[in-house]
C-alpha cells in the first residue's frame, strides 16, 4: 500500500526562498571577484580610476605667481610645474612650441585668479586643471590638450 506524502506549504515556501537567498549571493560573490581583476576598476568606495595610456606630453617649465589675496594684505604664491599631456596629432606639439607664450600667459591668469582658500578645497585641482585644459585648447588650431599635470605644487 503507498503511502501519501504530506509537503507543510510554510516549509515549501522557506526551502524555495533559501534557494533564491543562496543564488543571489553567489552570483554577487562572484561579481566581485570578476571585477576586482578588471583594470581600472576599484573596490574602495569613491575612488574611480580610469587606466589608459599617457599620450605625447609637453613640459611648460616652472610657474612662480602670486596668489589673489582677497584682503590685500597677505602676499601669498604658488609654485608649480606642469606637464601637458597632447593628443596624437602631427603638427600640436610645434603649434604649443610657437604658442608657449601665450599658454604661460595664460596659466599665470588663471593662476593669479585664484586665491588659497579656493586652491585649498578638495577639488580645486581637479577644477583648475580643467581650467587650465580648456583655456589652452581654445588657443589652439591642429589637435587638443588632453590633461594637465601638476608634477610639482607648493602653496605659500
Amino acid at each position: 500500500m503507498a503511502r501519501k506524502v504530506e509537503i507543510d506549504v510554510r516549509i515549501l515556501i522557506f526551502a524555495v526562498a533559501l534557494i533564491i537567498i543562496t543564488s543571489v549571493g553567489s552570483a554577487f560573490a562572484a561579481y566581485l571577484m570578476i571585477t576586482k581583476n578588471i583594470p581600472g576598476v576599484t573596490t574602495e568606495p569613491g575612488v574611480y580610476v580610469h587606466k589608459r595610456e599617457i599620450g605625447p606630453t609637453y613640459e611648460l617649465g616652472n610657474f612662480i605667481v602670486n596668489l589673489s589675496s582677497p584682503n590685500g594684505l597677505q602676499s601669498r604664491f604658488v609654485r608649480t610645474e606642469i606637464v601637458l599631456e597632447l593628443d596624437n596629432s602631427k603638427n600640436l606639439e610645434a603649434e604649443i612650441q610657437r604658442r608657449e607664450p601665450q599658454i604661460r600667459d595664460r596659466i599665470i591668469s588663471i593662476l593669479r585668479s585664484r586665491s588659497v582658500d579656493q586652491l585649498s578645497s578638495p577639488d580645486s585641482l581637479n577644477t583648475l586643471k580643467l581650467d587650465i585644459v580648456t583655456q589652452i585648447n581654445n588657443m589652439l588650431i591642429s589637435g587638443t590638450v588632453m590633461d594637465a599635470y601638476f608634477v610639482d605644487l607648493v602653496i605659500q
